[in-house]
């Protein structure tokens, strides 16, 4: 909790950049992150990783799990990372994270959706194992412009080899 204005500050620096993904800008403000925090250290099924470089917040990786009986196996991913040299590299370790959080946490399936011009992300995605489960058409209006939308997913703890 002693983090929350660094963290704040990154999640302002990646929603005023246009490679932060889908979403609409949130309320950024101390008391919004606080929650967001709090949510996540009382709650077995949901998981933030940091990237640092030299003290500094560079990325992050949210992991949130579901409750409910039939979707409990499933977790989202929400990844966002500052423009640098090292992005790349900073996924890639931030995604293995969240991989092995998966791992020991029981988590089956890992799902995300991201706007289909974020080619770089998506072969970093394939890389590690996320496949194409399907694709929105017109799904985002960006700028007067339509987007489609990619649903990637990746399965975890399978038993029996599938």
């Amino acid at each position: 909790m002693k983090d929350i204005d660094q963290f704040l500050n990154l999640l302002i620096n990646l929603e005023t950049r246009s490679e932060t993904g889908l979403h609409e800008a949130h309320i950024l403000n101390a008391s919004y992150t606080e929650a967001l925090l709090t949510s996540v250290l009382q709650n077995a099924k949901r998981q933030i990783f940091i990237a640092l470089d030299q003290q500094e917040m560079m990325g992050y990786i949210s992991l949130s799990g579901n409750q409910g009986e039939m979707i409990k196996h499933r977790a989202n991913i929400s990844l966002g990372i500052l423009p640098t040299d090292q992005q790349n590299s900073i996924g890639r370790n931030l995604l293995n994270s969240g991989i092995v959080w998966a791992e020991d946490n029981g988590i089956h399936r890992l799902e995300l959706s991201i706007r289909d011009d974020f080619e770089v992300m998506i072969e970093l995605y394939k890389a590690l194992g996320f496949l194409k489960e399907g694709e929105r058409i017109d799904a985002l209006l960006i700028d007067d412009d339509y987007r489609n939308e990619i649903y990637l997913y990746r399965l975890i703890n399978q038993k029996n080899g599938g």
